[in-house]
C-alpha cells in the first residue's frame, strides 16, 4: 500500500512539473512572438500574447501551435492613422519557416481621438449613432456626416450628408478646404496589419471598431 502510495505521489509530482515545464514553454513562446510583433511594428505601444492548449510542447513538436491569442495597442497602419487597440486570434500557427496562420480573425479599434489628431484642429470629430461627425471648429458651422464602410475588404469613409448651420445641403456645398480634410482622414486608414482583410465597421461611442479575418497569413515579418 506504501509502494502504491508512493507511486501517486510520484506521478502527480511528475504531472505537475510536467505542467509547470509546459507553462513556461508558453510563456517564452509569447514573449518571442512579442518581440517579433515590436519589431514588425515600429511604433507599437505595447504587446501581449498567449499561447493557448496543452500541452504547448507538443504543439512545438509536431510544429503548429492551435491557438495564438495577440492584443496590441498604438498600432500604426500605413495609412498613418494609428489603430489604438488590436485583439487578435490566430489558429495553427506554424512554428518553421516559413510561419503563417492558417486562420486569422481580429478585431481593432480606432478612437476619436486618433481621428481628430488626423483631421486636424480645426475641426471636430464626434460620434453620432452609426455614423461620424466632422464639424468646423471655428467660422461657418459646417458639418459632414461619414459613415465607415468595407468594400473589396479595404475600410473607407462615405460622406452621408453636408449640413450648414444645421441645415441639410447638396455634397457639393462642402468647402474645397474641407473635402480636402475629410479625403484625407479616409485615406489615412490604409492597409490592416498582418495583410488582414477588413470584414465589417461600426460606430460605437468610442470610435470605429473593424473587424477583420485572414487565411494563410504569412508572419515570418512578424
Amino acid at each position: 500500500m506504501r509502494r502504491l502510495t508512493a507511486v501517486a505521489v510520484s506521478l502527480v509530482v511528475l504531472l505537475v512539473l510536467a505542467v509547470v515545464a509546459d507553462r513556461a514553454a508558453a510563456a517564452v513562446l509569447g514573449r518571442v512572438v512579442d518581440d517579433r510583433l515590436a519589431a514588425a511594428f515600429p511604433g507599437v505601444g505595447s504587446t501581449s500574447t498567449t499561447v493557448e492548449g496543452i500541452p504547448v510542447l507538443t504543439q512545438v513538436a509536431r510544429g503548429s501551435l492551435d491557438h495564438v491569442v495577440v492584443s496590441l495597442d498604438h498600432v500604426p497602419t500605413s495609412g498613418g492613422l494609428v489603430l489604438d487597440h488590436v485583439d487578435a486570434d490566430l489558429y495553427d500557427v506554424s512554428t518553421r519557416a516559413p510561419r503563417t496562420a492558417a486562420r486569422v480573425e481580429a478585431g481593432a479599434t480606432v478612437s476619436l481621438a486618433a481621428l481628430q489628431a488626423r483631421i486636424g484642429d480645426r475641426y471636430v470629430v464626434s460620434a453620432e449613432g452609426d455614423t461620424l461627425v466632422a464639424t468646423v471648429a471655428d467660422g461657418v458651422p459646417v458639418a459632414a456626416r461619414l459613415r465607415p464602410v468595407v468594400t473589396d475588404g479595404r475600410l473607407s469613409l462615405e460622406l452621408v450628408s453636408v449640413s450648414v448651420l444645421g441645415v441639410e445641403v447638396d455634397a457639393s456645398r462642402l468647402p474645397s478646404s474641407f473635402a480636402d480634410r475629410v479625403t484625407a482622414l479616409a485615406g489615412s486608414i490604409g492597409r490592416l496589419p498582418l495583410g488582414l482583410v477588413a470584414t465589417s465597421a461600426s460606430v460605437t461611442p468610442a470610435g470605429v471598431v473593424v473587424t477583420a479575418t485572414g487565411t494563410d497569413v504569412p508572419l515570418e515579418g512578424a
